[in-house]
């Protein structure tokens, strides 16, 4: 049974008093209640007042009221300020009764409601309490915290932007002020769902053989990027421009009620490269690349996510058995493994991820692999995701977050020497990242530490890889969700209270869909990484696959081939942290300078600086103006959030709200104007002017500080380059040692996907 959840170092605590009957709980520690809620919309702007009775345990000057819930829900922020602003909070108090001795006593009570982001209560990390400055609240008084008044103007209090079944609210009470919280008994759990959808998603399997079923999976988002219902089911069809005689049959299976999913199985009758067309009412999509062979190949290109992220069992949100059903049904994941901060986790709660772990087991369809995140602070070693190629009862965490009656006689293992030293010979792999607390690089253990995440939810994070490589680490490249949504490879950053960025994914080319093929392909690095686009790619050095180590005394030859989601722009060829090579794959078209019209990209992007999401976070809220012409606003590039916008004002001038974690984002834009006319960026991390003549036909590029932050102005590539791209190429220079290549595959919609090296050893 849970005692109390705790905050590093120990304190405050949430005792919750589970060994105690509500009548005790209410009698002694008061009652919490908030307003009935049914049913929420995400983002839906809402009123909900709580109250607090108090009970017999008297609060003292310094004690707290308080509200928390968990880490997922973006609930917009709360202030006490402004009436007519949103998230206005409003206070009431209700003494019982004046004191008998006509002191006034009982009435003076000054409070002040403060809201925190993160709290520090775990795993219920935001917060609003009311603190008691001057005077007591006694047995029968009640105080009323309106969240979202709206009788001043106010809009009210915006719901999470994540769809859950189960929210909850935990009230509670600190009586004297010493962080010992006291949590009231339990109010109502209640729902938020989706939004209507804006768009479509078409998802298929990357490989097949003639005759064999691959599974399509069409998925509707809302604004915020939640799966929703469609009102139109889809239908599908092989896009028009596959090749001649192709045909393909495509068979209905019945959707889950419970998942906004609408899958196909699909069985090809020509082997090739194919896509399908999707549609609904007025959305449509294309999915990405499925390659039809008509022998076995050695290996197939599976899709999934290592570092899936957290569930209720950890800081997230949902069942484990809903995630797995989730990245599953809605994601089109092919492997999985959940990835709780261990301490998070009791040894029931490990004993239930290894047994629905097993559950959703189906060879050949869906391979969920145990697992479980090592997660000290960045100075004892830093977060590591350990995955298992086998089932492990026991659970060797680095802390621990609750206090239980029974605790896990297991003893923690806090710092990195400790980890490794437990770990490293144990059949596990561990994929080193940059989440809640960055790997320490300083620690490495290569027998076990064989993959390195390059993006996730928290952002793009190449620097972290490099770092790895220039320490002569050997690592496949990952990456994934990092999540606490419970939507593991289709999930959002919401508001960005907590993250970034969309989800990447995971390639492995693998014998077959099951545990051993995976883990055996994992095991040999042969990976790669996407921002979550299904890009086909393959790398090789002297025809080793990615991930190999190899000895050559020539010149190495490298070949590459690649199959886009979008139009590819640029491949950069790298030999350790140096790029060697670069090919424009969809060059800019050339733009006549005598037209008074010319089409622009601005991009911006980088990161703030090294660590967890909000480190990363550059907020690059600006704007576009021109003088000498007139500006027309074409589309936006990569934004990520319904919170990122851009907008044309007048003709001189164009607004965006966004922010970059190591992506790119920007807009595509027309100007009218002649070689005079004069741009002006105007952002926080950079200003800048530049006349036209100057970026027509070449890029104007300024380095923006921070970690590898710029901003540039030039022509766009060409929107109607090739999806495809395949080369060789040797390196003709001369050098000795070990040396890893490896490419980094450049989208026009600023998509990313990069191979694991291979690591070539050159004697003289």
């Amino acid at each position: 049974m849970l005692v109390a959840s705790l905050a590093p170092p120990a304190t405050p605590e949430l005792h919750h008093h589970f060994n105690l009957s509500d009548e005790e709980r209410i009698r002694r520690h008061g009652k919490g209640t908030h307003s009935a809620i049914d049913q929420l919309t995400v983002s839906e702007p809402t009123t909900v007042v709580f109250e607090w009775t108090i009970g017999e345990d008297v609060v003292e000057t310094g004690g707290e009221l308080l509200i928390a819930w968990r880490w997922p829900f973006d609930w917009s922020d709360l202030q006490a300020d402004d009436p007519a602003a949103d998230g206005f909070m409003s206070l009431e108090f209700e003494p019982a009764a004046v004191s008998a001795a006509g002191d006034g006593s009982g009435t003076d009570v000054t409070l002040k409601p403060l809201y925190n982001w993160f709290s520090g209560i775990e795993p219920w990390h935001h917060q609003t309490h009311v603190k008691v400055e001057q005077g007591q609240f006694r047995e029968g008084d009640r105080i009323r915290l309106t969240c979202g008044d709206t009788s001043q103007g106010s809009i009210g209090w915006r719901a999470p932007t994540c769809v859950d079944t189960s929210l909850e609210f935990v009230m509670a009470i600190d009586h004297l002020g010493n962080s010992i919280r006291n949590r009231l008994v339990q109010q109502p759990y209640f729902g938020v769902v989706p939004g209507p959808a804006v768009s479509l998603t078409a998802i298929v399997h990357s490989d097949t053989m003639i005759g064999e079923r691959a599974e399509v999976i069409v998925r509707a988002e809302d604004c915020w990027g939640n799966a929703t219902w469609l009102d139109i089911p889809p239908t599908v069809s092989l896009a028009s421009s596959e090749p001649s005689g192709g045909t393909a049959q495509f068979e209905p299976v019945d959707c889950d009620p419970v998942r906004p999913a609408y899958r196909f199985n699909a069985t090809f009758s020509q082997a090739g490269a194919f896509r399908i067309n999707v549609s609904s009412g007025d959305f449509a999509a294309i999915t990405n690349p499925i390659t039809v062979h008509a022998q076995q190949p050695a290996h197939e290109i599976f899709w999934g996510d290592v570092h899936s992220g957290q569930t209720e069992i950890g800081c997230g949100s949902g069942t484990v058995a809903e995630s797995y059903a989730f990245g599953r049904d809605c994601a089109g994941l092919q492997f999985i493994t959940h990835q709780s901060n261990d301490h998070y986790v009791t040894l029931e709660d490990w004993a239930h991820v290894r047994e629905v772990t097993d559950q959703f087991y189906e060879p050949g369809v869906y391979v969920p692999i145990l697992g479980c995140e090592w997660s000290p602070f960045t100075k004892d070693g830093g977060d590591r995701n350990v995955i298992y190629g086998y089932d492990e009862p026991i659970l060797r965490r680095s802390d621990r977050f609750f206090r239980e009656d029974v605790p896990d006689p297991e003893p923690d293992v806090p710092r990195a020497p400790a980890f490794h030293d437990a770990f490293r010979d144990l059949d596990v792999l561990v994929n080193i990242h940059v989440g809640g607390r960055m790997t320490n690089l300083d620690w490495y253990e290569q027998k076990i530490e064989k993959l390195c995440e390059t993006h996730s939810t928290h952002g793009t994070v190449e620097w972290f890889f490099m770092d790895a490589l220039s320490r002569g680490y050997k690592v496949g490249l990952t990456a994934g969700t990092d999540g606490v949504m419970g939507r593991p490879g289709a999930c959002h950053p919401g508001r960005r209270l907590i993250r970034n960025l969309r989800n990447g994914l995971t390639a492995v080319y693998a014998k077959e869909l099951t545990r051993e093929s995976i883990w055996e392909a994992l095991h040999a690095r042969r990976t790669y990484a996407t921002t979550g686009e299904r890009i086909r790619l393959l790398f090789q050095v002297d025809g080793a696959d990615m991930g190999s180590e190899i000895t050559t005394s020539g010149s190495p030859k490298i070949n590459f081939q690649i199959e886009g989601t979008k139009p590819i722009e640029r491949v950069d060829l790298f030999r350790g942290v140096e790029i060697i090579n670069s090919w424009t794959v969809s060059p800019p078209v050339a733009q006549d300078g005598s037209s008074s019209t010319t089409l622009l990209r601005v991009l911006w992007g980088g990161t703030e600086r090294k660590g967890t999401a909000r480190l990363q976070r550059v907020d690059w809220t600006g704007s576009l103006s021109v003088s000498g012409g007139k500006l027309e606003l074409v589309e936006p590039i990569n934004f990520q959030s319904y919170d990122d916008a851009a907008t044309l004002v007048g003709e001189d001038r164009i607004e965006w709200a966004n922010k970059s974690a190591g992506n790119a984002a920007g807009i595509l834009i027309r100007v009218h104007g002649d070689d005079a006319t004069e741009l002006s960026f105007d952002s926080g991390p950079t200003t800048f002017q530049v006349k036209l003549s100057e970026v027509r036909n070449d890029d104007h590029r300024v380095d923006a500080g921070g970690v590898a932050r710029f901003a540039q102005i030039g022509p766009p590539p060409n929107a109607s380059g090739p999806t495809t791209f395949e080369f060789e190429t040797t390196d003709e220079e001369s050098v000795t040692g070990e040396y890893p290549y490896w490419i980094r595959v450049t989208q026009i919609d600023q998509s990313l996907a990069w191979s694991s090296p291979v690591y070539v050893t050159r004697n003289p």
